[in-house]
């Protein structure tokens, strides 16, 4: 009954969520022919180093290859960088924060569960309902590439969709952090956001930016999964196994604070 409810909560959200995911990435696919020879003036355009670069791995390839690098960046740098991050922030900050100021919180615990157990089953749908649409939206780029006769990779675009949801799922993890901490939702929103935006505005800074968290969901990560230059060993080997030990290093904390908070 409990984690029904919190299914009922999250899944209208969830899926307007994968809708929005979809939206924004259809018509990037779509404008793509129109796109393609445009690229170096956008490149010229375009203020940050970064973006530069990335116009510049988009331009500088081979048709095939340049829009690879074109997916990696509307798929998982755009769309599950911003969307991702927020469907994370949105879901994580109710999980516990809400019970707790609309004064369920107390009714929710005097069930034969464990304080664990709640907020285990509380979390695992949360999870869900932000990684679910991730491969979705990602493998229904293959479909619409095709209406525009370009082909997508199933395995490199999977292997993206790891990465971009062990990134999503590290934030979603601290969110609930915050959560479990936060006598309201607004409270956890507010210091979830100002550790997010403090990290992107790192980002954007050239001579700091390898301090961002970011660094781990950019173009430099996705654009060489795309093209098959960085592999499942390497990535299980090196960031991806960081996000994932920091996923669970980040739950255990939320957990051990859960089983000591106050109603």
């Amino acid at each position: 009954m409990m984690f029904l409810k919190t299914w009922k909560e999250l899944r209208w959200m969830a899926l307007t969520y994968l809708l929005i995911l979809e939206a924004m990435l259809v018509p990037a696919i779509l404008l793509w022919p129109n796109l393609r020879g445009e690229m170096p003036a956008i490149g010229r355009l375009v203020p940050f180093e970064f973006a530069q670069r990335m116009i510049e791995g988009i331009s500088n390839r081979d048709e095939s290859a340049a829009y690879l690098a074109y997916i990696a960046v509307q798929v998982f740098f755009k769309g599950v960088n911003v969307m991702g991050i927020a469907a994370a922030v949105l879901f994580g900050t109710g999980l516990i924060a809400r019970e707790r100021e609309c004064q369920t919180l107390e009714f929710l615990l005097a069930r034969p569960l464990s304080r664990s157990r709640v907020l285990a089953g509380k979390f695992c749908l949360a999870a869900l309902a932000v990684v679910i649409p991730i491969f979705l939206v990602s493998w229904s780029a293959m479909a619409w590439s095709a209406s525009i006769d370009e082909q997508l990779p199933f395995w490199e675009l999977t292997l993206a969709s790891i990465q971009s949801s062990l990134f999503v799922l590290a934030i979603l993890a601290f969110t609930v952090i915050c959560s479990v901490l936060a006598r309201n939702q607004l409270q956890a929103a507010f210091v979830v956001g100002v550790v997010v935006i403090s990290q992107v505005t790192i980002y954007f800074i050239q001579e700091i930016r390898v301090a961002s968290i970011f660094r781990l969901s950019d173009f430099d990560v996705y654009g060489p999964i795309m093209a098959g230059n960085l592999g499942a060993m390497q990535l299980f080997q090196g960031m991806s196994l960081w996000l994932a030990v920091s996923v669970v290093v980040l739950y255990v904390i939320a957990d051990r604070l859960f089983k000591r908070a106050d109603l």
